[in-house]
């Protein structure tokens, strides 16, 4: 998302929690309530758009190209479970994406009840703290494809051997 919409979404974060520090609990439960059937009406109008473009003759391919390429109409699409494209194909794109930046094998095991589990094969990163480095990489870039999933386990993540790097232990004189 770009940084406006990201500084956008976090004050209205800010704000909805102020709202519920200010009011008392019967209240916020109704503000709630408004703002689930407020977010189920335009899920309603952002399907019937899709449908509409689409009867209009936008060649599907083409489209959910272009809606998967803008972050914010996916998100949202993505919100309201309308995306065109479902989460394993996202994920499945996503994964090969990094393995060609991480120079990596990632193997899909399962994308089921929004829980994806991923096997590395081989090393990932140049030394400990790089595999955890690219452990991250490769979740934060899976939850940004798949917002819905609730669980990432990525299996067989083993850090590279990297024979240069010695341990230095630090002996303090006695005085």
């Amino acid at each position: 998302m770009t940084a406006s919409l990201e500084a956008e979404s976090a004050q209205l974060e800010r704000i909805l929690d102020e709202l519920r520090d200010l009011v008392n609990p019967a209240a916020w439960q109704r503000v709630e309530q408004a703002l689930t059937i407020t977010t189920r009406l335009y899920g309603a109008g952002l399907g019937r758009a899709l449908e509409h473009a689409v009867a209009a003759g936008a060649d599907d391919a083409t489209l959910c190209e272009r809606i998967d390429a803008d972050e914010l109409l996916a998100s949202l699409l993505v919100l309201h479970g309308l995306h065109p494209l479902p989460t394993d194909a996202r994920v499945r794109r996503t994964a090969m994406a990094l393995c060609e930046q991480l120079g990596c094998e990632l193997e899909i095991v399962a994308v089921a009840d929004g829980r994806l589990t991923l096997h590395a094969r081989g090393e990932l990163g140049g030394g400990a703290m790089s595999a955890r480095v690219a452990e991250n990489v490769i979740r934060r870039a899976l939850e940004a494809a798949a917002p819905e999933l609730t669980a990432i386990e990525i299996q067989g993540a083993q850090p590279a051997h990297d024979p240069s790097l010695v341990q230095l232990r630090v002996r303090r004189e006695a005085s």
